[in-house]
């Protein structure tokens, strides 16, 4: 045996050193091209009281993750009660009609792994009992006094620590003067302790009672289990939940009007921060691949013209993502824009050159390596954002919120592939307007002003906290 194990060692050593020679170490190795991507199959079926079952199988752990993605979020928060639906949902593990909060703790303690209304990863041994106390949870909450009480204590205190970020309140003047002052996307940030206190139980259970709803219910379920089993275990724990009916939600589109500058005062900050955007259209248009394929090219990267130029180049900003797509739930328009830590002294200089590259963009076509770029940054980075049940399941649930189709990835890669430097050049001059943009900037007034005005890049409104002038 000594004397094989010798043999094999100088075999192979002579090998590797026959290797070692062949190799040409003038050249860098060349990686294989990636394979295509390919989303998990999905099956999807329906229980008759109109509640979704996602289910992914994947049986290379014994794993299982499932998500319940309810059709209620912040957008539909009524005016004046935002963080209403927040509150809601914090409110589900608070007892029910069958447990209270500490069974419902002791169970989960029991069971091993966390289970809240809205998610859970187990083995596949505990998915009925884990099911089971997620649907207590989701249909029989009772929300008593003494948890309202504490939960809006908690949030008020979480949105006061939110407001002492720099860019919390310039963020919030952006997203209204973008979508107008009344609309559930401006809102949905502006919740406070005003909005958060004036939110009665009445107010949680009539939200609760309309909304959630096994219609208004998709139930994902990824890991190690097999599609006829899943259905049979979430009709046993959600079948009896009542269907409802959803009600509509306003959004009201807001126009865009001529670009001004809206500026808070920060006396004695040494950085101001700086908005730019626009309206896009919703995720359904035609203009979608391009748009996505625009982003990296433009601001999204760190290989992206904007930071190149405003960090790299002229180091005029510190930090921030100056273009991105933000795309929003069906029907609502996206956001293009971003926003940065610019030096005070240079905030000028940043927009300067900032909407210099916004208008290059139609005057100077993407180049072959950008293109490049933009396809690798987009589909690339796709199957390792899919490795596990956990992520996959957290991507179907991002699908399900922006009422995305559950075979959008099956075709995404051939989309952003077939997209052309023309294509987003036409994609530019369509929504990169520099004559319709709004631009907020946070910053020291007896500074920023004097060099804005100057510059002379777009009319300067003063405004307060709420964006008032």
């Amino acid at each position: 045996m000594r004397c094989v194990a010798a043999a094999t060692f100088v075999s192979l050593s002579l090998a590797r050193l026959g290797l070692a020679q062949e190799l040409d170490r003038t050249r860098r190795p060349i990686a294989e091209a990636p394979a295509p991507f390919e989303f998990p199959k999905i099956e999807t079926h329906r229980l008759p009281n109109g509640l979704s079952i996602v289910v992914v199988e994947n049986h290379s752990l014994p794993l299982v993750a499932v998500r319940a993605v309810v059709k209620a979020d912040s957008l539909d928060d009524p005016i004046g009660k935002e963080g209403l639906a927040t509150l809601t949902s914090h409110m589900l593990p608070e007892g029910t009609t069958s447990r209270t909060a500490e069974q419902i703790a002791s169970e989960i303690a029991a069971l091993g792994s966390p289970v809240t209304p809205s998610r859970f990863t187990t083995i596949p041994q505990n998915l009925g009992k884990s099911l089971e106390l997620m649907a207590d949870m989701l249909i029989h909450p009772t929300f008593p006094d003494s948890a309202l009480a504490r939960i809006k204590g908690t949030l008020t205190a979480a949105k006061q620590r939110e407001l002492q970020g720099p860019a919390s309140l310039p963020n919030r003047v952006f997203l209204a003067r973008l979508y107008g002052l009344d609309h559930p996307i401006a809102r949905a940030v502006r919740a406070n302790e005003a909005s958060i206190h004036a939110i009665t139980r009445d107010d949680v259970v009539r939200f609760h009672t309309t909304r959630y709803r096994p219609n208004l219910t998709t139930l994902v379920v990824v890991g190690d289990v097999r599609a006829a089993d899943v259905v049979a275990v979430v009709a046993k724990a959600l079948g009896s939940w009542r269907p409802g009916e959803l009600p509509t939600t306003a959004a009201p589109v807001h126009a865009p009007g001529p670009t001004a500058i809206y500026l808070i005062d920060r006396p004695g900050v040494q950085q101001s921060y700086v908005f730019v955007g626009t309206l896009g259209p919703p995720r359904a248009s035609k203009d979608f691949a391009a748009l996505e394929a625009m982003a990296p090219i433009l601001g999204a990267s760190v290989s992206s013209r904007l930071l190149d130029n405003l960090r790299e180049r002229h180091a005029f900003i510190y930090a921030g993502l100056p273009l991105a797509v933000v795309w929003r739930r069906n029907g609502f328009p996206s956001l293009i824009g971003g926003s940065v830590a610019a030096a005070t002294a240079k905030t000028d200089s940043a927009l300067i050159e900032w909407l210099g590259e916004l208008r290059g963009m139609t005057r100077r076509p993407p180049t072959p390596e950008e293109m490049k770029l933009a396809r690798s940054w987009l589909v690339d980075a796709l199957a390792a954002q899919t490795e596990t049940d956990d992520l996959i399941a957290n991507r179907v649930t991002s699908m399900l919120q922006s009422d995305t189709p559950l075979d959008f990835y099956n075709s995404y890669g051939r989309r952003i592939e077939a997209v052309t430097s023309a294509d987003i050049g036409a994609v530019a001059a369509k929504y990169l307007d520099p004559s319709h943009l709004v631009i907020v900037v946070a910053g020291d007034r007896t500074v920023v002003e004097p060099l804005l005005r100057a510059a002379n890049i777009a009319p300067i409104v003063v405004v307060d906290d709420a964006g008032k002038p």
